[in-house]
């Protein structure tokens, strides 16, 4: 699979804050703390269209997770709206398997304290999921995560976001490409001890 990682922590890059609230007033976009209220993640919208978030956020959330998670959000492109095919090379795709896509990022952050404050530990967990990721067969997709300054009740510390898309010669196709790659990086991601 093709999977990266990088860091971006320039002070115009964007930052992980929590608590959260939509800047366009509407009351149902806001900070979920699924660590405490599990069965709320019906109230977020993202994955309401998207069983494999629905899944995945209580799973990140849940007691023996490492993690939590702070925000998310899910998207498609296609040609009728405009937009570019995917590069075949950094999806590992064949080119008229590109035309479509799907996508979707999750900010992940350390459940323990003193980890959410150690870039090095969290630089450490990413190289050793990427690598996991990298070494799993799986066309048409890409995963990617960005190490990035995050504040937690203001108090500053780092975090990940969490990237995956996939593509496809139909949404369809697309879809279920994404699906595959979200599913096989959950997987790394719970599977790789964050210490």
């Amino acid at each position: 699979m093709e999977a990266d990682w990088s860091v971006e922590l320039a002070a115009s890059d964007p930052v992980i804050a929590v608590p959260w609230a939509a800047c366009d007033d509407d009351p149902e976009r806001r900070f979920v703390d699924l660590r405490l209220y599990p069965h709320l993640v019906a109230e977020i919208k993202e994955a309401q269209g998207s069983l494999a978030l629905r899944s995945a956020l209580p799973l990140l959330n849940g007691v023996t997770s490492h993690l939590w998670t702070a925000k998310c959000d899910t998207w498609s492109s296609s040609p009728e709206h405009g937009d570019d095919p995917f590069d075949p090379y950094e999806m590992d795709a064949e080119p008229g398997e590109t035309a479509f896509g799907a996508g979707s990022y999750v900010d992940l952050l350390a459940r323990d304290f003193e980890i959410l404050q150690c870039f090095d530990a969290q630089e450490r967990w990413l190289r050793a999921v990427t690598e996991r990721l990298r070494a799993i067969p799986a066309s048409a997709a890409r995963v990617e995560f960005v190490l990035r300054r995050a504040q937690v009740d203001a108090v500053p510390g780092y975090g990940v976001t969490w990237f995956v898309e996939g593509c496809g010669a139909t949404a369809q196709r697309a879809d279920q490409a994404w699906v595959r790659a979200f599913e096989l990086a959950l997987a790394a991601i719970m599977d790789v001890p964050l210490a």
